[in-house]
């Protein structure tokens, strides 16, 4: 377990993840008291690495008293009955109520916007920040403005919008409503801490109207065009084809943003840039 305070710590566990990530980080919140966020791993292995970890705390008197999800993706939820089964069956999870509705386990507390959560010393503001999850939750620590931030960003590879499931102007907004609140170190489900978060959410939004415009220009030169298609130009050279398609889920959530603010239409699979 990696200390980044006396009450946030980090244990990494292996995921069947979105490369070019390997792990998922089960943030450890608390001193005394215990939260547990997204315990990931389907893993017996890495669900005993985990426990293990949190056995040498509880041996010296401290407690886990609840275990809480991000969101409902596999990679973050996979280890939270394991977990709970092991800490004596009576832990809760807690869970936004679209992130219940979507996960094959127990969800014994909903969770919602501006709701604060008191845990060993830390006092957490929630807030709801959909758009990459119709449930997303991030958590604010009041004293340290530290954020567990769950897959908003990410500290290694990137945050997949999947139409159905992400929407990108939600995921938008998010990002802004998460700056505005004042955030210090971003505490990401990927990869090591984000220490400047107010930089890093400004970057992000950028980024994601810089390449809704680099998908605009591109629809504009080419005329009609597939996500995939697209993909292969927007991509080239920068990432490997074989990763084409999954770029290509993340156009088509450019695409309906572009749709949403009249600068383009779909016209069966193909799209058209409209001026």
């Amino acid at each position: 377990m990696d200390f980044i305070s006396s009450r946030i710590a980090v244990v990494p566990v292996r995921t069947p993840t979105l490369p070019p990530a390997t792990h998922t980080n089960t943030w450890v919140l608390g001193e005394g008291e215990l939260a547990v966020f997204d315990p990931a791993s389907p893993w017996e292995d890495e669900q005993r690495h985990l426990y293990g970890m949190l056995a040498e705390r509880i041996a010296t008197g401290e407690r886990v008293s609840k275990i809480v999800l991000t969101h409902h993706h596999h990679d973050h939820v996979a280890g939270a009955e394991a977990l709970r089964d092991a800490l004596g069956g009576h832990i809760p999870i807690l869970a936004h109520a679209e992130t219940a509705n979507r996960v094959d386990l127990r969800v014994d507390q909903t969770l919602s916007e501006g709701e604060v959560l008191e845990v060993g010393g830390c006092t957490l503001d929630l807030m709801h920040t959909p758009g990459h999850a119709p449930g997303h939750l991030v958590f604010r620590d009041r004293e340290t403005r530290a954020v567990v931030a769950g897959d908003m960003v990410a500290g290694v590879g990137t945050i997949l919008i999947e139409p159905g499931d992400g929407h990108l102007g939600q995921y938008l907004d998010s990002l802004e409503r998460m700056a505005a609140s004042g955030v210090g170190a971003l505490l990401p489900a990927h990869g090591p801490v984000l220490e400047q978060g107010d930089a890093v959410l400004s970057f992000y939004v950028a980024h994601r109207h810089q390449r809704s415009e680099q998908i605009r220009e591109a629809l504009t030169l080419k005329g009609s065009s597939t996500p995939l298609e697209l993909a292969a130009t927007v991509y080239a050279g920068v990432i490997e084809p074989a990763y084409y398609p999954v770029a290509a889920v993340q156009i088509a959530s450019h695409l309906i943003w572009l749709a949403e603010h009249g600068l383009a239409e779909a016209d069966g699979e193909h799209w058209r840039a409209r001026s």
